[in-house]
């Protein structure tokens, strides 16, 4: 099993360009738990106030589509967005950590026995509070994944919408 230490913690997005002091510190807030197999580790459309890193086992993204089927009315499934790994220095959640009141835009399963290590909203204000240089690199680092997240879903939707158009012509 994978233990958190300073090398990994350096991998993961979200901690890049901290020192190894704030590391540790990040370290100590850090919890970590089991989850079987098949368990929901976030449901989509729920409210949370943690994150948590992948540390082993692979997990799915899945969101709920709904979906109008011709004479049978609607129907919702789920579509899987992505796998991930321990060895993909994953995090997901990390939007609870600033609002509490959003939703979860996503549902994460464990499709193996998986080890997660969490992080509370509680834990991590009280961290940012007191050493502020860790909350300006976190926010920092968040806000340049959620930059270039939202940059690629623009392309991904261009790409969508012109083949909508194209198929809509024929």
């Amino acid at each position: 099993m994978r233990k958190i230490d300073l090398s990994f913690l350096r991998k993961i997005p979200l901690f890049v360009g901290l020192a190894d002091d704030k590391l540790e510190m990040i370290k100590r807030i850090i919890k970590e738990k089991t989850v079987d197999a098949g368990s929901v580790i976030i449901k989509e459309g729920t409210h949370g106030t943690e994150m948590f890193i992948l540390l082993d086992g692979e997990v799915e993204v899945s969101k709920s589509l709904l979906l109008k089927i011709a004479g049978r009315g609607m129907d919702q499934r789920d579509k899987s967005l992505i796998r991930l790994t321990g060895d993909d220095y994953a995090f997901f959640g990390e939007m609870a950590l600033f609002d509490s009141n959003a939703e979860r835009s996503a549902s994460v399963t464990a499709k193996s026995k998986c080890v997660v290590a969490e992080i509370t909203q509680e834990d991590f204000f009280k961290l940012t509070e007191s050493d502020h240089e860790i909350g300006y690199h976190v926010l920092k680092n968040i806000v340049t994944i959620i930059s270039n997240r939202l940059d690629k879903t623009t392309k991904d939707v261009l790409k969508l919408t012109t083949a909508l158009s194209l198929a809509l012509e024929r």
